[in-house]
């Protein structure tokens, strides 16, 4: 290289307008990549694919610049020197790059990086050809031609080994690039989009990078500062916006300490290492002598699998690998069993795999099923039965079940609000709602508490009363039709009531639909002539 050195002419004029322009870009990218670097991420404790995104970001942002310096240093002389770092800059970004991808899409596997610290070899290799002069003529050996293409640069004649590090560094960029799709096509990536358009943006740079090397090195420069750009920017953003890995590592102890929950963490052997307060509390067999001891099987003797029968949840509902119900056998207490792995980090543990349990503390099973049925069966406005439902009881219906005899008579009630579009737009839907509500409150109270309601829309509502014969029914409608003529004089509204009774099975849940509908309507038309009569 000092042959070389002494040959190249020292001439400030090589430098024109586009070599100027150009390494001002590459020197605002690198700039923009060290910013990027510097900003504090949203997370108080560290994750390890944090680390490898930003050495992936430096070693970017440090490429751009010895390009910078290239393009804006004056003297030719040192070009040999300043371009043989570019190549220190670019096996270390392709290995960061892999990194990243590796530890982001699998975190729980973090522990194997320690088996993968023998990639470093062949960039650290690259380093050396590049940098040290006497090995140059493995590598890439510098000319004495500048040239223009159309930004000033030297020309080089690559060596064998060049071609071993190109390969190289771009298998690894492809591989990284396949765990991100992998990555994308989990259920639980939040940042989905965000992830695609970088797989994009790499896949740009790349194909452009190899076109410009191995093909032709046209005058379209400015693609590469817009493709590097927007590489940066969009790693940046995936990490940055991406909160889903939030328990993936032990994190800082007083984040355990916070949790209001039990929390185990154990080892790859299952061995407890560490359990937070409410752990202790509730297994006091492993915390002796004020040390934590035991394994996995040791906290699961304190907890028996709880069976869950009810019409609306089945035993093993919630049992899977990962999630189970269980009871304390010394207090009754129900517990949501969550497990999850994870990567311990520590100079003892080394990334190593582990697991890390927490138990959810549910005070009522009663409690919790009742809830659950509430949200999937229950109106939200006014609490009775919606039209889901119905639609079970219709399949019970259908089936003809023996038990239906017992209900026999049956009557069903059909109710249409009328009027309730002109509450809406004279009073506002906040009155629309509550007119809705004391509709449903006059029903309710209209029948009796073994009488199922539904609402089966916004003005709609079904009224099935088992052991009813149709005397009974038309006396219920006769008693809605009363309350609604107490609240008319509020709402200048009413309600057209219809009813049908099925005295004997099968019971056509259809036909009895249909012949309420139309008594229904039948005293909604008569109600309408009145009214323009009047």
């Amino acid at each position: 290289m000092s042959e070389t050195l002494n040959q190249i002419n020292s001439s400030a004029s090589s430098l024109n307008y586009v070599t100027l322009l150009f390494g001002t870009t590459q020197l605002l990218e690198a700039l923009y990549s060290f910013f990027l670097v510097g900003i504090k991420r949203q997370r108080s404790f560290f994750l390890p694919f944090q680390g490898y995104q930003r050495a992936f970001l430096f070693f970017f942002g440090l490429w751009s610049l010895v390009l910078a310096v290239a393009c804006l240093y004056p003297d030719t002389a040192l070009l040999p020197r300043i371009y043989s770092l570019v190549y220190v800059a670019v096996p270390f970004t392709s290995l960061t790059f892999f990194y990243f991808c590796f530890t982001y899409t699998f975190p729980h596997k973090s522990h194997w990086m320690k088996y993968l610290l023998w990639l470093m070899v062949i960039p650290l290799i690259t380093a050396i050809f590049a940098i040290v002069p006497d090995y140059n003529k493995y590598f890439v050996i510098f000319t004495t031609n500048i040239t223009y293409i159309p930004y000033r640069t030297i020309e080089e004649i690559y060596q064998p080994w060049f071609y071993v590090h190109s390969a190289y560094s771009y298998a690894l960029v492809l591989i990284g690039t396949l765990f991100l799709i992998v990555k994308v096509k989990y259920p639980s990536t939040q940042n989905r989009k965000l992830c695609i358009y970088a797989i994009i943006a790499t896949a740009l740079f790349i194909l452009r990078n190899v076109y410009r090397t191995f093909i032709e090195a046209d005058d379209a420069i400015w693609f590469m500062p817009i493709f590097s750009i927007s590489v940066t920017t969009l790693f940046f953003l995936v990490v940055y916006a991406d909160e889903s890995q939030i328990l993936v590592v032990k994190g800082q102890e007083k984040l355990m300490k916070a949790l209001l929950f039990p929390i185990f963490l154990l080892d790859k052997d299952g061995r407890i290492i560490y359990a937070n307060k409410e752990a202790r509390e509730i297994c006091s067999n492993i915390y002796q002598s004020n040390q934590v001891i035991g394994f996995r099987q040791d906290i699961m003797e304190n907890f028996a699998p709880y069976q869950i029968e009810s019409g609306f949840v089945q035993s093993g509902f919630f049992a899977n690998e990962e999630n189970i119900i269980l009871q304390s056998k010394s207090t009754g207490g129900i517990f949501y069993l969550h497990q999850q792995e994870i990567s311990l980090r520590g100079k003892r543990y080394q990334n190593e795999s582990g697991t890390l349990l927490m138990l959810v503390a549910i005070s009522s099973m009663q409690q919790f099923l009742t809830t659950l049925e509430d949200k999937a069966f229950k109106d939200s406005l006014c609490g009775c039965y919606n039209r889901h439902f119905l639609e079970i009881k219709q399949i019970e219906f259908a089936n003809g079940s023996e038990t239906l005899s017992q209900l026999l008579p049956i009557s069903f009630i059909m109710c249409d609000i009328d009027g309730l579009k002109v509450v809406n737009d004279t009073h506002g839907h906040d009155k629309g709602n509550e007119y809705i509500t004391l509709c449903h409150h006059i029903i309710k109270t209209s029948v009796h508490s073994t009488d199922f309601i539904f609402r089966l829309g916004g003005d709609e509502f079904l009224v099935i009363l088992p052991n009813t014969e149709q005397r009974v029914a038309q006396d219920r409608v006769a008693t809605i039709e009363a309350k609604m003529q107490e609240v008319k004089k509020e709402y200048n509204t009413s309600i057209s009531v219809g009813y049908a009774t099925a005295d004997t099975l099968p019971i056509d849940y259809q036909q009895l639909i249909k012949e309420a509908d139309q008594q229904m309507y039948q005293k909604k038309n008569q109600r309408k002539k009145g009214i323009s009569q009047t």
